[in-house]
């Protein structure tokens, strides 16, 4: 008898589809100063970003994570360039994060942790980016 896809991935130690990334989201957020860059390091990704294909978030990838901010916390740049706004170090704005559950919730953890503010969160989804 076969086995659906999702069994058989779990019979052979694959416990997660390429689909079935796990989330996380976070309103209106300030990091202490460099706090951001502290979080990409623990979860070893470069402190480097580019603007999404509709330019509304800034993706900073890892291998097996990716975190969205609607502002770039190091360079202190808004994802939204039709709109001028004075640069804002250390504000993240919105944060989308997905990925391997583990890494999801570590970053959600490091966000915690390196935050000055956060207004609101949503764990399991990606509500605000």
């Amino acid at each position: 008898m076969k086995q659906p896809l999702k069994e058989q991935l779990k019979r052979i130690g694959g416990g997660h589809l390429l689909n079935e990334a796990a989330k996380h989201g976070f309103d209106l957020t300030d990091f202490k100063r460099n706090g951001f860059k502290q979080l990409l390091k623990a979860l070893k990704i470069k402190p480097v970003a580019q603007l999404d294909r509709n330019e509304s978030g800034w993706e900073w990838k890892g291998n097996g994570i990716m975190i969205v901010t609607g502002n770039n916390p190091i360079t202190g740049e808004y994802a939204g360039g039709t709109i001028k706004r004075k640069l804002e170090k250390d504000y993240a704005s919105y944060i989308g994060i997905e990925g391997k559950p583990e890494l999801v919730q570590q970053a959600a953890e490091l966000v915690h942790k390196w935050a000055s503010y956060i207004k609101a969160e949503s764990p399991g989804k990606r509500n605000y980016i």
